[in-house]
């Protein structure tokens, strides 16, 4: 199973405390005897911690999905409610969609409808993420009009620019029994979606799928 070493803010905050630690005593000693010595220094401690992080057991890693789904849940609604978290990164629609969150009884659904921020990897860098704030701002209100035309009980939050810290809020916020993951076109789908596939599949023990907005397709399991 492949690993992936930024899996929430916390991970990706201290990466970059690690990283910029190593700069900094490879720096000094560079400054001390020289710039290869300086090299060399960065390249045996960043291969040190690798080692030290592929030696820990897949078992022992953090999970934070799955520990914030497990927390208790200051807005989830009232037991007996079936809790479904959908990831919007596309607009909901089609009737596949419909029956899939149905699921036979409409009455007993609720949905917490979640828009992430999809943006590029450059973008991401440079906080420039304003035009895939107002496209998630668009997503949602489309997504929310949808659902509650289809007769469902909806909310919903535009996400965070880390789509897996938005998930997990949203998880530790509401709760789910099952998450549908509406995917965009497989000509725009980015790394952030594939992403958020692997670590709900990884993590979360409820059910996990994929369901294209107008696929004549059955829904999929994540992989």
């Amino acid at each position: 199973m492949r690993r992936n070493p930024i899996r929430s803010e916390g991970d990706a905050f201290r990466l970059t405390i690690a990283l910029a630690a190593l700069v900094a005593v490879a720096g000094f000693i560079g400054s001390l005897t020289g710039p290869v010595e300086g090299i060399a220094t960065f390249a045996v401690l960043a291969l040190a911690g690798l080692a030290a992080y592929l030696s820990v057991p897949e078992s022992e890693r953090p999970r934070p999905l799955r520990t914030a789904a497990q927390e208790p849940h200051p807005h989830a609604p009232p037991p007996g409610t079936r809790r479904v978290l959908v990831v919007a990164n596309a607009p909901l629609e089609g009737e596949e969609l419909r029956e899939r969150i149905g699921d036979g009884d409409d009455a007993r659904v609720e949905l917490d409808i979640l828009a992430p921020v999809l943006s590029s990897r450059v973008h991401l860098a440079y906080t420039d993420i304003d035009h895939e704030m107002r496209q998630a701002r668009e997503r949602l209100r489309r997504s929310l009009e949808w659902a509650r035309a289809q007769g469902f009980k909806a909310r919903g939050e535009i996400g965070d620019a880390n789509p897996l810290t938005a998930i997990e809020d949203e998880l530790r916020d509401f709760g789910a029994d099952e998450v549908i993951v509406v995917p965009r076109d497989e000509q725009d789908a980015g790394w952030q979606e594939q992403k958020e596939l692997e670590s709900l599949s990884e993590e979360l023990d409820v059910p996990v799928v994929q369901v294209a907005a107008r696929s004549a397709r059955s829904a999929q399991p994540a992989a």
